[in-house]
């Protein structure tokens, strides 16, 4: 039986996992409320569904890549009521365990499966079907999602029960904020002190502070001051209260974690929530009277 794929959340990661799904064979719906984006996907050949209603009851599966928690819970509700039973949800996006398995809870009532499976790699990684993907929930559905995966994805997990796919994402997540944190306050000290930030990044790249957000963030981003958001700070920011509370919850110092929740809110309350983590730099750049670029 051909199987019918729903996707709602089509922006930066969304569309072009959606383009995935579609290319790899798959009938790919979609709910978009910008006229722009249901033009671009329509030409490439998805098909338009005027509501998350109507989109959910015509879906075998529905793909949700959604901003937030309370998002993910509101269009998740109108999802289920919505679905077949022997449907099954697929929630990409990062939100808190907990919210997961409270979805997975309400959905096993209709009859419905649901897996957290957030993801890793960002556009780039999204464009060419690259990303790490975490999935939590029912095995049995994670393999009658795996096809689905194997589309999006070169690096998938079953990691296990509801909420188990987003606890790996948040650890990622926190993981990430304390290295970029640790990042600008390393280039700002040295730039501070004479180095030339290039010959810094040059030593790092091989030596033990090496680290994938080292090659992410200094060469193409904060030395060439572009700051165009591939990941912006209000959502990693997000993702560390996320992390940070599951800490506080289950009873786990996460002393780093707090710091770099801080450091990420003072850059989102100076104005730099829309651009990329990179421009984490800036704040603390004002601060020392120095900027961290380039030099020809």
């Amino acid at each position: 039986m051909r199987v019918r794929v729903g996707f709602i959340g089509v922006g930066t990661m969304g569309a072009p996992m959606a383009l995935r799904v579609k290319e790899a064979g798959f009938d790919t719906l979609f709910f978009a409320r910008r006229e722009d984006v249901v033009a671009r996907l329509e030409a490439r050949g998805l098909v338009y569904v005027g509501g998350v209603r109507e989109l959910a009851s015509r879906a075998d599966v529905v793909l949700m890549c959604l901003p937030d928690d309370a998002v993910v819970a509101e269009v998740g509700a109108t999802v289920l009521s919505s679905m077949r039973a022997g449907g099954v949800v697929v929630d990409h996006s990062t939100v808190s365990p907990y919210t997961s398995r409270s979805m997975a809870a309400e959905a096993a009532k209709c009859g419905i499966q649901y897996l957290d499976a957030p993801i890793s790699g960002g556009p780039m990684g999204a464009e060419a079907g690259t990303l790490a993907i975490m999935v939590g929930g029912e095995a049995d559905a994670f393999q009658r999602c795996r096809p689905l995966f194997e589309t999006m994805g070169k690096h998938i997990f079953y990691l296990g029960p509801s909420g188990a796919g987003n606890i790996a994402k948040l650890v990622n997540q926190l993981i990430i904020g304390i290295t970029q944190e640790a990042l600008v306050e390393g280039f700002v000290l040295g730039s501070r002190m004479g180095l030339d930030p290039s010959a810094l990044y040059d030593v790092l790249a091989v030596s033990t502070g090496e680290s994938a957000m080292l090659h992410r963030s200094i060469p193409h981003c904060i030395l060439r001051r572009d700051f165009t958001p591939k990941f912006t700070v209000d959502l990693l920011y997000k993702d560390l209260r996320l992390a940070n509370d599951l800490g506080r919850r289950e009873g786990v110092r996460l002393l780093a974690g707090g710091l770099a929740e801080q450091v990420f809110r003072e850059a989102a309350a100076s104005g730099h929530g829309p651009e990329d983590i990179s421009a984490l730099v800036k704040p603390l750049e004002r601060l020392a009277g120095v900027v961290v670029e380039k030099r020809f």
